[in-house]
């Protein structure tokens, strides 16, 4: 990656640097200002560790920023391919079948019949029976309206039919014929510029029709695909929300073979087909971010070798790294926030900022220990510059904690977006898939076999056998059904495609989407059955897609029902959108669901949600207008999860000008954190406002700090330092309230936990617990003491009036507190007071007694 070259286009990060650089020069500021400072104050090394230190969220911020702008390139570029190539899967079955559909056959059969004829009413009958089977395409295009034009022709390229009236091809040269008739595949696949379709680029499935009684070639049939139209289509949906990327289709070679932007990126010009190392290319002399990726396939077919290809201008790549696309529930703020959900090395930067910090409080705490117990004057110069430097550092931090928030907040609205983006992929697919679906049905029900035979008063166990038969050739090319039957016109089942469920025939359907089925009017009508269970699924819930069966005269005369194999196809449409790693294994934690707007669940990729149970989801997901996706944070058996939800919309005029409506919510969920970790975030530190004295009233130098959440004092003139990562040993016969022993300056002395006192289970913690070395006059003599504290704070000069002795209101010989510290107002302090230690007592109490020789301690 071109760091310094990338980062011109990255207005977070340049919001960071600029940040930064205004700190760098208050640090070098005060490095200057302390060295001069009577204490000799050097923070050139606190600098340093910050400067050391602003690398990593600096690089961070910026992969977080490029990654998540290749990312939206790769999830379009890829979607753009695989949604195509799963439409062209249907495709190759679609040429099978209609190849050895029986009007076709019989029409060329008819046609080799009677090529010697020159009658007058045979030619009438000719065109009786061309016209015939132009409706019949016309029909298989208003059913399947993926295609543009249906082509029949003889095995010498004469074209017999066609749908399509304003094509002027006669006869065409083009090679596919000889392919179509002698590949040993189930279809040929052609794109190229053809003379079948006005010697364009266009997308062909052809293959040839041949004599059922023995395979000999009569002819070859062709589908063209709408490519253009359906290209659009997918691209226009990718780019609706970041309408700077461009999509595009390219050949193995490189060459565009379909753009969403023709006007920026004609048909025919060069992309680059591979990706190369940074990502970045130039085009139409601009720089561009861009992505290359090839098909993940579907059931073994990977098309033709193209290539999905998404490109974005640089300056435009990175700006809206901030923007998200949904409406951030009351959870994401307080989730986003909360370093429980921080990704390990996000939490590791800011401990290494709160560590320098906190090195730094110690120096500049220790300082003004130094300044209060100096000999002579005071210095108010060193004392503002200790003051200035402790505000610097603590706002170098805020910067640093702030950083790290907003990358960590950057990549819980990146999980959203990919999670709602790939709802919104699980949802089309779905809509897709059930869009053929709806179309088998009611093309299955035109088979002519079908309608003949239940034309027929009564059904004799032959038509029944030819109807058993072509039902099971059916079900045994299209595994997405389970079964399939025919009923007739009272509703009773005659036909079944497997032997398995012969026990079925001669039952008749209770179910209203039958009744339904033999009251339709057209062709184009169909019946789909609420999902529930059904005992044509083994009492699983499932849907049944229904279409009336109609005689020569227009009479429904029965109807066909195809039972989708829900369990098995649902989930794994929803396992294929779910993201993967590097092993094809999906993220732990992470599943999918489609959801009706009850909240009853259609479908899951987890054993934990059964089919059928009913989720409780906020209305603003179960309320998605169609076509609408949403992403928030939601908490769902103890843990919080971001999720992302779409609701179908449906695909051409399945669900949108059909007349059929289900809604569906796709629904993706990604686990965030157990919720009990939100609820221990620790609580923002309180904020002291010292009595500030007047004039030239006296004053007390104090040194406090925090045990439990309260703060204390001590007189500055009894603290000798504060130590931090402080190694104690322990010692025998010592008062439960001793920790154990540090040296310091070739002494032993005896570290005391606060906490304890205070009557608070707790353990020193050497990584987190400050020791402030202590010192007071007993017997004359000068003795040390330390105190195991949870965070030093502030030291601050308060005048003698707001300081009020023990001795004058409570009198207790054993009180370890001498004083308390009176806010001038009570908020000040948080309606407390602090508490002044009395350092002596606590020697002579907790120390001196263990310290007399043992056999004078037992007598």
């Amino acid at each position: 990656m071109q760091r310094n070259h990338l980062i011109r286009y990255m207005s977070d990060v340049q919001n960071f640097e600029k940040n930064m650089s205004t700190l760098s020069g208050k640090w070098d500021l005060l490095t200057l200002l302390g060295s001069m400072s009577n204490i000799g104050m050097d923070t050139s090394e606190t600098r340093k560790a910050f400067e050391d230190l602003l690398d990593e969220p600096l690089m961070r911020l910026i992969e977080e920023t490029f990654n998540k702008s290749l990312n939206e390139l790769e999830s379009k570029a890829q979607t753009a391919i695989d949604i195509l190539i799963r439409n062209l899967f249907e495709r190759t079955a679609d040429i099978g079948f209609l190849a050895t559909d029986d009007d076709i056959r019989d029409y060329l059969l008819f046609l080799r019949s009677t090529d010697m004829s020159i009658s007058e009413e045979m030619r009438e009958t000719k065109i009786k029976k061309k016209e015939a089977l132009a409706e019949r395409f016309s029909e298989y295009v208003s059913k399947y309206s993926v295609y543009e034009n249906i082509i029949l022709l003889d095995t010498k390229g004469k074209v017999l039919v066609q749908l399509d009236t304003a094509n002027p091809v006669t006869v065409s040269k083009d090679p596919l014929l000889q392919e179509s008739l002698r590949t040993h595949q189930g279809y040929v696949e052609t794109f190229r510029s053809s003379d079948l379709t006005h010697n364009k680029p266009s997308l062909i499935y052809s293959y040839r029709v041949c004599n059922p009684e023995n395979e000999e070639p009569l002819g070859v049939l062709c589908l063209i695909f709408r490519f253009e139209n359906e290209l659009q289509s997918i691209f226009r949906k990718l780019t609706q929300e970041n309408p700077y990327i461009a999509l595009e289709l390219l050949s193995s070679e490189g060459s565009v073979i379909a753009s969403s932007s023709a006007h920026h990126v004609p048909v025919g010009s060069y992309l680059q087909p591979r990706n190369n190392a940074d990502h970045q290319t130039y085009y139409a002399g601009f720089e561009y971010l861009y992505k290359a990726v090839t098909t993940t396939g579907y059931q073994g077919y990977n098309g033709s070798g193209w290539i999905g290809h998404a490109m974005v201008p640089l300056h435009l790549a990175f700006r809206s790294s901030s923007r998200s696309t949904f409406l951030k529930n009351e959870l994401f703020d307080s989730v986003a926030g909360a370093k429980a959900y921080f990704p390990q090395e996000l939490e590791e930067i800011l401990n290494k900022a709160k560590k320098i910090q906190s090195e730094l409080d110690i120096t500049v705490w220790n300082g003004n220990v130094k300044i209060a117990n100096a000999t002579g004057h005071e210095s108010p110069f060193t004392k503002a510059l200790l003051s200035e430097i402790s505000k610097t550092g603590e706002e170098t931090k805020r910067i640093f904690d702030h950083t790290v928030a907003d990358l960590n907040r950057a990549m819980m609205i990146q999980y959203l977006e990919e999670l709602k983006f790939q709802s919104s992929l699980a949802i089309d697919i779905m809509d897709r898939n059930l869009y053929e679906r709806a179309n088998d049905c009611r093309w299955w029900a035109l088979t002519t076999t079908f309608r003949e035979c239940l034309s027929h008063p009564t059904l004799s166990e032959d038509n029944r056998k030819k109807m058993d038969a072509i039902l099971n050739y059916i079900n045994g090319l299209y595994t997405v059904y389970s079964t399939m039957f025919i009923y007739d016109r009272d509703g009773t089942i005659v036909s079944v495609s497997s032997p398995e469920n012969s026990s079925l025939i001669g039952k008749k359907i209770g179910y209203n989407w039958a009744h339904q089925t033999l009251n339709l009017v057209t062709t184009q009508e169909y019946v789909v059955s609420p999902f529930e269970p059904s005992p044509y699924y083994d009492n699983r819930a499932t849907y049944i897609y229904n279409a009336c069966i109609r005689n020569g005269e227009e009479e429904n005369v029965g109807g066909i029902g195809i039972v989708f194999d829900a369990e098995s196809q649902f989930e794994a449409m929803l396992h294929d959108t779910l993201p993967k790693d590097e092993n094809h294994a999906v993220p732990e934690g992470m599943f999918a669901l489609f959801v009706d707007r009850r909240g009853r669940v259609v479908s899951s990729t987890t054993p934990e949600i059964g089919t059928g149970t009913l989720l409780s989801l906020p209305e603003s997901l179960t309320n998605l207008a169609p076509g609408c996706s949403d992403a928030q944070i939601l908490p769902f058996n103890g843990v919080y999860y971001a999720l992302g939800a779409t609701c179908s919309n449906g695909y051409r005029e399945y669900k949108q000008s059909d007349g059929y409506q289900n809604d569906i919510i796709a629904l993706l969920y990604r686990p965030i954190g157990e919720i009990q970790s939100l609820e221990n975030e620790a609580p923002a530190q309180r904020v002291y406002a010292y009595p500030k004295p007047n004039g030239t009233e006296e004053t007390c130098e104090i040194s406090t700090f925090f045990v439990g959440g309260s703060l204390f004092a001590i007189e500055s003139k009894n603290v000798v330092c504060s130590l931090v990562q402080q190694e104690l040993t322990s010692i025998l016969h010592a008062s439960e309230y001793n920790l154990g022993v540090i040296s310091y300056d070739k002494r032993m002395v005896s570290v005391i936990s606060l906490a304890k006192l205070l009557g608070m289970e707790k353990k020193y913690d050497k990584e987190r617990d400050t020791i402030i070395l202590v010192k007071a006059v007993i017997e004359k003599q000068v003795v040390y003491l330390g105190l195991a504290v949870d965070a030093i704070y502030s030291s601050p000069e308060v005048p003698l009036r707001s300081i009020s002795h023990y001795s004058n209101v409570l009198k207790n010989e054993n009180s370890l507190t001498k004083a308390v510290i009176i806010p001038d107002r009570a908020e000040d302090f948080g309606n407390e007071m602090i508490s002044i230690l009395d350092i002596p007592k606590i020697y002579s109490q907790l120390i001196q007694p263990y310290s007399r020789p043992l056999h004078k301690v037992m007598a």
